[in-house]
């Protein structure tokens, strides 16, 4: 009897430390959930806030683009298949040419965007034409323009 006693005692201590086991695992997978659903909770939460920025940027440029035309003689708009560009209008007065960047208001400037405002201060800025040659094979070459050297005049 006692045998079977010591049997049963060892058999309910296996018993419990495997519940005591089992629920340690369990206690430690539930907190990895619990983690992992709280970051992906945070990359959707992140997802829909640039989803939100990008269309309030995207009416910014509009309505900015809108309210050029009454500013300026021509407003040139830069048309991009990439949302990467980064420069949004060319606008041109009786003495100037503009390059236009809208941004929200109080939005950062992204790197491109510093570049190309660099370039545009430093005067670093060409006027190239392009002489595109068809049909047969495409060939694009830069034309040769002579340089002024005052208005109306030129070599």
């Amino acid at each position: 009897m006692d045998d079977q006693m010591s049997i049963l005692l060892l058999i309910l201590l296996i018993s419990v430390v495997a519940l005591v086991v089992v629920w340690i695992v369990a206690a430690r997978k539930a907190r990895e959930a619990r983690y992992y659903r709280e970051l992906y909770e945070q990359k959707q939460s992140q997802a829909f806030q640039l989803g939100g920025n990008k269309v309030v940027g995207d009416i910014c440029q509009h309505l900015g683009t809108f309210a050029m035309l009454l500013e300026y003689d021509q407003v040139l708009t830069i048309a991009s298949t990439s949302s990467q560009g980064s420069l949004d209008l060319l606008a041109i007065k009786e003495d100037s040419l503009d390059f236009i960047e809208f941004k929200k208001k109080g939005a950062a400037m992204q790197p491109s965007e510093s570049r190309i405002k660099a370039l545009v201060e430093q005067k670093r800025v060409r006027y190239l034409i392009k002489d595109v040659e068809l049909p047969g094979s495409l060939s694009i070459s830069d034309r040769t323009t002579k340089r002024r050297t005052s208005l109306g005049a030129s070599k």
